[in-house]
């Protein structure tokens, strides 16, 4: 039977989902404290590890939970419903909030001079909206594990949902006041 190696596959790509998610968060965390250009085009060269790790693990968790989903468990499942829902809404989310702003910040570094990181630089690294939703990727990706480890009904995959908008509000908070901070100690 297919079974092992279909969730093989899904698995191999929820690693290499949570890898490319986490590179993105510590580039952005790298990028806040950078002090120089060169720091910032050093952090950048990993985005294209990302740009080819994230699509394919979306493509081998799609296409191996797919076919678990057909031949295996059905699609009654609260999990694998609220699951594949989680990885269509960050496929679309990521290209439409992500995408622009770290072009953004590719381009703004780009035209930096070398040395100290110009405001423009210092700008598109800060944008807010950016900064709140970098690390809300992982908590939904947690979440689709929580559900899919723990097979949950329609009320407990509620529940997990209910719990990542929470934290992501708690977490955005959070963050708007760190950058609220960071930049008041640049204003000196």
């Amino acid at each position: 039977m297919l079974y092992p190696y279909l969730l093989l596959l899904h698995i191999v790509g929820v690693c290499g989902l949570f890898i490319a998610l986490s590179l993105e968060v510590i580039i952005m965390s790298r990028l806040q404290v950078a002090k120089t250009t060169l720091q910032v085009h050093e952090w950048l060269t990993l985005s294209p590890v990302i740009h080819l790790v994230l699509p394919a693990s979306a493509v081998f968790i799609l296409v191996s939970g797919l076919a678990l989903a057909w031949t295996a468990w059905g699609w009654g499942h609260a999990w694998i419903v609220f699951s594949l829902g989680l990885l269509v809404l960050l496929g679309i989310l990521g290209p439409v909030i992500n995408g622009p702003r770290m072009k953004a910040i590719h381009v703004a570094a780009l035209a930096a001079p070398v040395g100290e990181i110009s405001p423009a630089l210092r700008r598109a690294i800060a944008h807010p909206v950016l900064q709140t939703y970098v690390p809300i990727p992982i908590l939904a990706a947690l979440g689709a594990v929580v559900m899919m480890v723990l097979k949950l009904d329609w009320p407990g995959s509620g529940i997990v949902i209910a719990l990542i908008l929470i934290a992501s509000l708690i977490l955005a908070g959070v963050r708007q006041g760190q950058r609220v901070c960071f930049l008041r100690s640049l204003r000196g």
